[in-house]
């Protein structure tokens, strides 16, 4: 395995010497004198010449002449950016040419001669046009958030080449394992060990990327892990330069790349669909078309790079242009995004910097400086008028609501999930104790109360989320495997009146009122939830029934050794007859798969529920399933005596996803008239459903 270590020194322009001061002593000094003690230690660096021009005005010279020795020594590779972290791709391009080069400038001003063949965009933004500039530019590789490539889901095994670009290579920060790491969930070797797993051994890369200011400042003594790394005999040999990997694995394939950031989600590429063509917007926390002072920020900052074009004649040309370069940093826009980041102060600055550039120049109209004096104040109002009606603690809200629903989880969800998750919890609250990772046994504890307690509708986010992050491979059975004597204390109040065949009973019998409860409901027009059900449910426009999940405990599969059955996909093994107590039969021949779904099972039970409640007596009813393997082609039960079976043809070890689907109901309000739904209805409960079972699969599967 081959790891990248990058890491980015930033700070604003015009940063205040006693936070500079504390961020060099915190952070800077530590790390660069790590590097120094260990003459192994590899790492791609990305500094600014903003902060070097900062470093040198307030003394730190002793930060530069360090890097210098590290450059000399082959330890670090520097790459190229703009001087002062400027959001690129929304800029045109002599804008993005001349940042670019007077940061090459700068560097070779305070470090000499260097190497820049890296490029890293600030935020990490990209965009096919600045990969074309920055290729023209003389750079031969830049890196990107995972979300730029396909779907998301890059193959480390190689390095891809831009498609639309000559041969501009690109390097895709593996995320998963720089949150851990920045996040401090991460503090030993051992934890890291189990994370990065048998890919040590791999030929692929991993490239970290975080904030240098993290080790020390931000998280102190988090540099000492970093450097417990670097000296681990595990890990020492691993690190290497990025220019390393680009010349050692082989680019096999030219891709596309998706506009995107580090701080971009995937939801930000799924947004608005009309027809067929998919709309993005990955940019939102610098440009988000609903947000009218982002609107006004970028008019203004267009405006005044407009007026300076104009301006080359006047006799302080060189500091209104100096002016303009440090006004443009990306820093106010991130500050207006109310996602939830939010400065009146950094929007003001902001503001008043564009301002400045244009009451700079002394030979400029009155009608522009007038208008530049309009564009600061409509900003400026703007923004307190925001904050006047409460708009600012409402996006606070949205961005960090993972549910339209205000009930606490456990009220939300079937009891299983919601007592499976306090299991999971629990699991990680025991490790991290034997580990000696007592900040993160406390975080694990503080969840498992919140969840108790129902206080995790104000913060779901760190309670649900959080064990996304830590997951790799959930250890736990699923639910209905385990013996009520297997729960822990907490569970165990909840069912200790029951047997271990009563538990599974009751279980299965809330989970068939539940279903028969919100078709009912559903039947008479009524909204039957968020899709807060691990089988969930939804309606096609024909007026099908769908169980878009399948929970471990209503079909199980026997699997692979230390291969999890969730609740979507399973691994077959061997051959035979399989069967979960309770529950549905399945038989493994050496082509056919059969699945029998007899009288004990919910499904059947909720068929001929539906017989009784659909007008035609269940005369046209069926039960098909759907498997990703052959399509998502409907392939329908066979009914016999007391049950139903399907048989499909499988490939061991194949994974499946499958879907129940009832159809033939023709289900009437109650006035008697066909319930008809609009495709935007549809389009709504679809993204619901699709948002709660990622959210859901991602802490599952990790």
């Amino acid at each position: 395995m081959s790891w990248i270590n990058f890491l980015h020194f930033y700070q604003p322009f015009n940063q205040q010497f006693d936070i500079l001061e504390r961020v060099v002593n915190e952070s800077y000094r530590p790390l660069i004198k790590g590097f120094l003690s260990n003459s192994k230690a590899k790492a791609v660096f990305n500094i600014n010449g903003g902060l070097l021009e900062l470093l040198d005005k307030y003394g730190f010279v002793d930060i530069i002449e360090n890097l210098k020795i590290l450059i000399k020594r082959e330890q670090i590779e520097l790459t190229g950016s703009a001087i002062y972290h400027p959001f690129l791709p929304l800029l045109p391009e002599e804008e993005i040419v001349r940042q670019v080069n007077l940061n090459n400038k700068t560097l070779i001003k305070y470090l000499g001669k260097v190497d820049l063949l890296g490029f890293f965009s600030p935020e990490l933004a990209i965009n096919l046009n600045l990969a074309k500039i920055i290729e023209n530019l003389g750079f031969s590789w830049i890196i990107a958030e995972e979300l730029a490539a396909p779907l998301g889901k890059p193959d480390f095994n190689q390095v891809y080449s831009i498609e639309g670009t000559k041969d501009l290579k690109i390097l895709f920060r593996y995320k998963r394992l720089s949150v851990l790491i920045l996040s401090a969930i991460l503090r030993n070797i051992n934890s890291l060990k189990e994370e990065i797993g048998e890919d040590l051994k791999k030929k692929k890369y991993i490239l970290t990327v975080m904030d240098a200011e993290t080790f020390g400042h931000h998280r102190p003594g988090l540099q000492e892990f970093l450097f417990d790394i670097y000296k681990s005999p595990d890990f020492s040999s691993c690190f290497c330069k990025g220019t390393e990997v680009v010349n050692k694995l082989k680019t096999k394939e030219k891709i596309s790349i998706r506009p995107s950031t580090w701080s971009s989600e995937e939801q930000d590429f799924y947004l608005e669909k009309e027809k067929n063509t998919l709309k993005s917007y990955p940019f939102l926390l610098w440009q988000d078309p609903s947000n009218p002072i982002h609107q006004k920020q970028w008019e203004f900052t267009y405006f005044v790079i407009d007026q300076v074009k104009n301006l080359k004649n006047e006799a302080n040309y060189h500091i209104i242009r100096e002016k303009l370069d440090k006004a443009i940093s990306s820093d106010s826009y991130w500050w207006a995004s109310a996602k939830p980041w939010w400065s009146l102060e950094m929007i003001e600055e902001g503001a008043w910097a564009l301002k400045d550039v244009i009451f700079s120049a002394e030979n400029i109209s009155s009608e522009i400086k007038a208008k530049a004096e309009k564009y600061y104040q409509e900003i400026i109002d703007l923004a307190f008028s925001w904050q006047r009606q409460g708009l600012i603690r409402e996006a606070y809200r949205k961005a960090y609501r993972t549910s339209q629903n205000n009930k606490p989880y456990k009220e939300r969800v079937y009891g299983a999930t919601y007592n499976s998750m306090i299991l999971e919890f629990e699991d990680e609250m025991k490790k991290a104790i034997e580990k000696q990772e007592f900040e993160k046994a406390i975080k694990w504890r503080d969840a498992i109360y919140k969840l108790k307690s129902g206080a995790d509708i104000y913060d779901v986010l760190h309670v649900i989320d959080d064990l996304s992050i830590s997951r790799h491979l959930p250890s736990l059975k699923s639910y209905w495997e385990y013996n009520v004597k297997e729960f822990s204390p907490f569970v165990q109040k909840h069912f200790e009146e029951f047997s271990q065949e009563e538990f599974i009973k009751v279980q299965r019998k809330k989970l068939l009122e539940f279903l028969e409860k919100a078709f009912l409901e559903w039947q008479e027009g009524k909204s039957f939830g968020e899709a807060s059900h691990p089988l969930g449910f939804s309606w096609d426009k024909f007026n099908n029934f769908y169980l878009t999940e399948i929970p471990a405990g209503d079909i199980t599969y026997q699997l692979e050794k230390n291969v999890w059955d969730s609740y979507s996909q399973a691994k077959f093994e061997k051959e035979g007859f399989h069967q979960n107590p309770g529950q549905n039969k399945y038989y493994v021949f050496k082509d056919k798969l059969k699945i029998i779904i007899d009288e004990n099972s919910v499904l059947y039970h909720f068929f001929q529920f539906l017989k009784t409640k659909d007008k035609n007596k269940g005369k046209y009813l069926t039960i098909s399933l759907l498997a990703e393997n052959i399509a998502w082609v409907p392939l329908p039960f066979k009914r016999k005596n007391s049950h139903l079976e399907i048989k499909i043809p499988y490939i061991i070890s194949a994974p499946f996803n499958f879907k129940f689907k009832i159809s033939g109901f023709s289900p009437k309000n109650n006035k008697g008239k066909h319930i008809k739904y609009s495709f935007k209805d549809y389009l709504k409960k679809i993204l619901g459903y699709l948002d709660f079972y990622l959210r859901k699969l991602i802490w599952q599967l990790g």
